[in-house]
This record gives structure tokens, sequence and C-alpha cells, in this order.
């Protein structure tokens, strides 16, 4: 049993490192019958061919078996008769038999069983023994059996990969057809041509084009029919061109801004029969344009506060593009965006120093962010700015210091063509200071002629300098001055005419004054003349209307003075009298006629109309008239009535006139609502025809030729 344990490890040893050999194939086993039902997902088969028996399953090819040893037959001992005894010789001691005679039975049989027990051993051995597997990985083609090549090939399509799939078909595709297994070969090469498309159906889905359609050229030759091929294959390319198409059209809607075309575009991936499109691709797209978006809107506000201009709203709108990432589609757009805030920014602040702001441009000097590369224009806006703080005291001295510090901007500085302005502008302050002296000089004479020479000397001095500011305001003082000399004698004239009485003279005088120096001051004496004038004119009317109350004729009274202009100076007395009168005209209603309101219970019909009359406007005047109407004549308050209808009828006609400078149209409408029977009517109905005769004015008469 030792022995027997012993030859049973040694083949052990033996067999693993055969299989160690054959480490690079799947111990799986592979059978036809595993990949029955196997097929492309999307219906693919191969053209042409036949439903297929099942596959038979090959194994490796046993090796020759050693011939069988005869088993060892046991060797008969044969005991030869002994010789007869020679005579003995004279031997005193004791005499010994042969060592056969004495043991020759025991070790015979021993002999035999250990004979027979060994060849046993041997032949158990032997028939238990495994035939040692085929080396795949070493196989030579050429000497190969077809067996043993479609084991093997059988062994490496089981692993299932492109590479295993294509080496097994490499394995057995040179058989001759009339190989005994040609037909399974045939089979098989089928099922795995089938495999190998299923796997380029799943590097396509996976977004593998290029690998899809070079794996499916490879086993174009392995279909009856490779039409199969190339339909896939154009189907591929077709789903693929389409996935680029939609992708270019949301690009190039994304740089136009049109963002809800985008993402609609963009949906249309989802549609397509790809994986590869429908999830990875459209997901990357969506947050692509959701991130461009975003971006965009950043630089949307971005650029509208560039527009807006000011210190602040530049460094804003440039901290929001530096945000934006190189990998950004927005990248470019934002960097254009920061190129044109730094030229604002170096802009804003020569405009504060042309305007002696020295302060102000180095506000803006000292907030540009050191990462936008401004360092020669921070150098040379400094140097300007301390030259302009020197030329802001005003003195020919210092705007010629302030021009030797601009200078030391060479021409190779970038800001040298600004300091170049700056100087010209300084010397043209310089030239200004002293055509300003002259004006001045000429001014302190005080003569209307030296104050136009002085005035047309400081108009000497250009705009956009230093001197100019200080010059228009030396002309305005002076042109007032020249006013006020040139109209004072007409002023005096006017008022020494008002003081004799002549009103209309002493405006007419007074209207001659221009519209400098004196002209506000003649503007309200000739308004305070106007309103003595009419009161003088309206005096007369004041007084009709007190005769006309005394006589107890509050009606006609109340109406004279309606007409009275708001803008008259006597308007408020008249209405102070008007108020008078219509109250001494109800106390007098009420007493003279208890019966108005007999039952007591509520107001009556005119006090209702004399309420709704309180509101003013056009529309309650003639609602109150309307009520007022409705009282019979035989009423007790008929005549109150009537007096009340013509005032309202008054007030009418006064708001139609009032509207008249706004409106001709509501005028007329206002005045057409006047009622026949009261006594403004006549003067509603004239001037009703003034206003549609000025609305309507008549074609003159042609001339003939």
């Amino acid at each position: 049993m030792h022995i027997l344990q012993a030859k049973a490890k040694l083949w052990i040893d033996s067999a693993g490192e055969v299989m160690k050999s054959n480490s690079n194939y799947s111990p799986k086993s592979f059978s036809p019958q595993d990949q029955q039902g196997q097929g492309l997902n999307d219906g693919f088969h191969i053209i042409g061919s036949r439903p297929r028996p099942p596959l038979p399953t090959v194994v490796a090819p046993l090796p020759p078996q050693p011939p069988e040893r005869p088993q060892p037959q046991a060797a008969k001992i044969i005991r030869d008769k002994a010789p007869a005894p020679s005579p003995p010789e004279p031997n005193p001691g004791p005499q010994r038999g042969s060592f056969l005679q004495r043991w020759g039975w025991p070790m015979a049989a021993v002999a035999l069983v250990v004979g027979t027990s060994g060849v046993g051993l041997i032949a158990t051995a032997m028939l238990l023994k495994l035939p040692s597997a085929p080396n795949c990985p070493g196989i030579f083609l050429p000497t190969a059996s077809a067996s043993m090549r479609l084991y093997c090939a059988q062994l490496a399509a089981s692993k299932g990969t492109p590479e295993d799939l294509l080496e097994a078909v490499r394995l057995v595709q040179n058989l001759p057809p009339n190989h005994p297994l040609y037909p399974e070969i045939e089979r098989y090469l089928e099922v795995w041509a089938e495999d190998l498309l299923q796997l380029g159906e799943e590097k396509f889905q996976a977004g593998e084009l290029n690998e899809a359609i070079a794996l499916a050229r490879q086993i174009s030759h392995y279909f009856d029919n490779p039409t199969l091929i190339n339909d896939t294959i154009a189907r591929w390319q077709k789903i693929w061109d389409e996935g680029e198409e939609i992708i270019a059209q949301t690009v190039a809607l994304k740089a136009e801004g049109a963002w809800g075309q985008a993402f609609q575009m963009a949906a249309g991936l989802t549609r397509l029969s790809n994986r590869y499109f429908a999830t990875e691709r459209y997901d990357q797209l969506f947050e692509e344009l959701t991130l461009a978006q975003q971006e965009s809107k950043q630089l949307d506000e971005s650029f509208a506060q560039l527009e807006r201009g000011g210190l602040d709203n530049l460094l804003k709108a440039i901290a929001a593009a530096r945000e934006i990432p190189p990998t950004s589609s927005a990248y470019n757009e934002a960097q254009t965006l920061i190129n044109e805030a730094k030229k604002k920014l170096v802009d804003l602040a020569m405009e504060r120093l042309r305007k002696g702001n020295a302060s102000g441009a180095m506000e803006v000097v000292n907030q540009i962010p050191a990462a936008l590369g401004l360092n020669a224009e921070i150098r040379d806006l400094s140097t300007l700015a301390d030259a302009a703080t020197v030329a802001s005291f005003g003195t020919q001295v210092n705007y010629e210091d302030a021009i030797a510090t601009a200078q030391e901007i060479s021409t190779t500085r970038p800001l040298y063509r600004e300091a170049q302005e700056l100087i010209n502008l300084w010397r043209q302050a310089i030239e200004g200071g002293v055509r300003l002296d002259a004006a001045i000089a000429l001014a302190r004479e005080g003569s209307i002629r030296a104050l136009d020479a002085a005035i047309a000397q400081a108009r000497t001095i250009q705009p956009n300098t230093p001197r100019h500011v200080q010059a228009q305001n030396l002309i305005r003082d002076w042109s007032r001055q020249r006013d006020i000399l040139a109209d004072q004698p007409k002023l005096d004239i006017a008022n020494r005419l008002a003081d004799e009485g002549n009103l209309e003279g002493a405006i007419r005088q007074a209207q001659q004054v221009s519209t400098g120096g004196l002209s506000n001051q003649a503007q309200r004496q000739i308004q305070g003349w106007q309103r003595e004038l009419e009161a003088r004119e309206t005096q007369p009317q004041l007084d009709r209307a007190n005769a006309l109350a005394q006589q107890g004729r509050y009606d006609e009274a109340i109406a004279l003075l309606q007409e009275i202009p708001r803008d008259n100076r006597l308007y408020n007395e008249a209405q102070r009298r008007i108020r008078e009168w219509q109250q001494q005209q109800s106390a007098t209603a009420n007493v003279s006629n208890p019966a108005n309101n007999p039952t007591g219970s509520g107001p009556t019909l005119l006090e209702q109309a004399q309420q709704q009359a309180q509101g003013g406007t056009p529309e309650a005047l003639q609602g109150a008239i309307a009520q007022a109407q409705q009282i019979p004549r035989n009423s007790p308050q008929s005549g109150a009535a009537r007096q009340n209808i013509n005032q309202w009828s008054a007030q009418l006609l006064n708001l139609a006139r009032q509207r008249a400078s706004r409106s001709l149209s509501e005028a007329i409408a206002i005045a057409r609502s006047v009622p026949v029977e009261s006594a403004s009517y006549n003067a509603a109905q004239a001037q009703i025809a003034t206003w549609e005769a000025a609305l309507n004015p008549q074609p003159l008469p042609a001339i003939p030729e």
C-alpha cells in the first residue's frame, strides 16, 4: 500500500504541471448545448444558416495506452533430488544439512506472494492514471489533430472575450470540407461569429463605434451572407451620425444663447437607439448646457455692469468674469469682457485726471486687481495723478511743475499719449489764465462797453480746459451786470408810469426788459399791475352785484359774481359775498315757507340738489340742476330752485371757460349743459359759437390769379 500511495502522488504532481501549462485557458467545460438559444439580442441571425442540431462534445484525444504486461506466473520450485551422501570423512564434529533443504519451501511461498502483489499494484496504477491534458498554448497547428484544435477552440471561446473568440475561430478555420468534424466546426463558427457580432453591438451601445465596426469587419467572411454585417455597420453609423448632428446643432444653439431650443435639441439624444447617446452623452450635454446657461446669465449681468460703468460696476464685472474656468464655453467671452473692463478702468482714471480729480484717479488705481496685469499702467497713472495734484492749485508755476512731472513718462510707456494730452491741457490752462486775467482787468471799469469787452475776451478760452469753467462763471456775472445797467432805465420809466396811474403804459415799458438781469423783477411788477387793472375792471361788476343783492335779487347778484375768473384779484372777495348771499337766501326761504318739508323727515328735494352741487364738478352741478328742475312751479321752493339753477348754470359756464384752456371740445360739452331757462344760457351759446369757430376755422378765400 505504501508503494501505491507513492506512485499516486507522483502522478498527481505530473498532472499538476500539465495543467499549469494550460493556465491561459479556463478549465470551464464548453458544450454547444450551453450555447443553444444564444444569439443577438436585436434579432440578428445568420442568413442562410440551417437549424443547428445539438453539437457533440469533443474531448481531448486519449494518448496511446502502454501494452498490457503479462501477469507473472508463480515459478515452480522444483526440489532436486539430493545426491547420495559421500562417505563421511573423518570429522569429529556434528553434521548439518543444506540451506534449501532446511528453508526452500517457505522462501518460495514468500517470493510468490511478493511478486503477485507487485504485479497487481503496477497494473492498478496504470489503470487509474488519467491521460495527460493537451498543451493548448503551445499547440502547433500544422501537426495538431482536428479534435485537438476543436478542443482548444472551445476552451478559448468559453471565456467570451472578443480576442478569445477570434482565437477560437483561428484555430479551426482552415480545416478541409471533407474532414469528418467539418460540419460541427461550421456550426461552432456560426455560434462564435454571432457571439462576436453581439459583442460588437455591446461596444456600439457603450459608445465604442470604431471598435465595434472593426470587430464586425473581422468576422464578416464567416457569414454566409455578408449583407448582414454591412447593414449592421450602416445602422450603427447612421445612429452615430444622428447623435453627432444633434450635438452639433445643440452647440450652435448654445452659442446663440437660445437655451430653450438647445435643451429641446439635446433631448433628441434620448430617442436614439444607442445607450451611450441616450444616457452618458445626454447627461454630459445636459450638464454642459446647464453650466453654460448659468455662466451666460452671469456674463449677461457682468456686461450690463460694464455698460453702466463706474468703478464699482467695473470691479464687479471683472470679478464675475474671472470665475469662468478655461474649460467653459463662455471663457473666451469672459476674457473679452475682462479686456474691455481693463480699458474702461484706465479710461475712468484718466477722465478724473482731466477734470483735475487726482484723488478720484488714485481711488481707481488702488482698486485695480493685480491679476489684471496693469502694473505699467498703474505706475503711469500714479505719476500723472501726482502731476494733477500739483496742477490743481491753479497758478502758472503749478501748471509748469505738473507739465515737468508728466514729461517723465517716455514714449515707450503705455500711457504716453494720455500724458501728452494732459500736458497740452495744462499748457492751454496757462494760456487761458493769461487771457482771463486780461478780461478781469477790462471788467473792472464797470461800464457796459467794458463789460462787453471782458465777456468777449473770456469767451476765447476753449472748452474742456481748466480755465473754461472759471471763464463761464465770470461771463455769467458780467452779463447780469450789463443787463442791469441796460434795463434799469427801462424799469425806472415803467415805475414812473405806474405811479402816474398809467398801468397799461407801465406794463408795455416793463416788457422791454430783457431776459437777464432785472427780468424777474420786471415780471413780478408786470403781474402786480395786471391784477390791479383787472381789479379796476371787475370792481364795477362787484358793485352792481352788491346793488342787486340789496334789492333782494340774490340770484342775479350771485350769477354776476360767478363770472369773475379764479385768477382775478377780486375772486376771493366775490366768493365770500356769494356764500353770504346764499346763506341769506336759504334763511329767507325757510322762514317764509315753513311747509317746504311738512313731514320733517329727511331733506327736501331742493336741499338734496344743494348738497349735490357742493361737489363743484360739472357732473355734480348738472345733477343738481336736474334735481332742481323737478320742483313744481307751484311749489313754495320754486323761486329758490330757479335762483339755484341760475347760480349753478353760471358756475357751469365758468368751469367751461376754465376747461377751454386745455380742451375746447370738453368746454363746449360743459357749456351745452347750461339749461335754457337760466340767466347764463345766452352767454353760454355765444361762447359755444366762439369755440366751435376756433375748432373749425373757415378756409381762406382763393387768391385770384
